[in-house]
């Protein structure tokens, strides 16, 4: 069950149900103890109740907010664009290396996008700006939410129209 775990701890005689969801870096979490709820169905149900409300009130990111984030090894300045240099050996034996700034973007399920611009063709500066501008128009087509447990899944509809977390 999404953001629902079960736990049985007979060190500590605990038996509950966990609710622990995380959402725009903040943690939403909540035990439901068999003892306190009138047993493990009840509290199931109320673990239920308390992780639909969660997610109605904090709804997850979309795949394009996630794709935004900015990470603590970025180098560039600029989230899924980045310097990589290529070397090849010529017919003489010497190396010979090409500079590239590269763009990525998220596409369908576990799939990505790149766009590679050299900078011997485009200079430093072009290079750069052309690979930031395709990652833009790339993220333009970015769809859906992001789910932990099924990255780029849409939530599904529960019959009453609200969303419901995917399982």
């Amino acid at each position: 069950m999404y953001g629902i775990t079960r736990v049985d701890d007979e060190t500590h005689r605990t038996h509950a149900w966990r609710v622990s969801l995380r959402r725009r870096r903040k943690m939403h979490v909540k035990n439901f103890p068999d003892i306190k709820y009138g047993g493990r169905r009840k509290a199931l149900r109320l673990a239920q109740r308390y992780r639909d409300e969660v997610v109605r009130q904090y709804s997850p990111l979309s795949r394009r907010e996630f794709s935004n984030i900015m990470r603590r090894n970025n180098q560039s300045g600029v989230v899924g664009v980045n310097r990589r240099a290529t070397g090849y050996r010529l017919k003489n034996g010497r190396m010979r290396y090409s500079c590239f700034w590269d763009a990525i973007w998220p596409t369908k399920l576990g799939e990505h996008e790149t766009a590679h611009f050299g900078v011997n063709k485009y200079g430093e500066k072009g290079a750069f700006e052309r690979a930031c501008a395709a990652r833009v128009r790339g993220l333009k087509r970015v769809r859906g939410f992001f789910w932990a447990c099924r990255p780029g899944a849409q939530p599904r509809v529960s019959a009453r129209g609200r969303r419901a977390p995917s399982r």
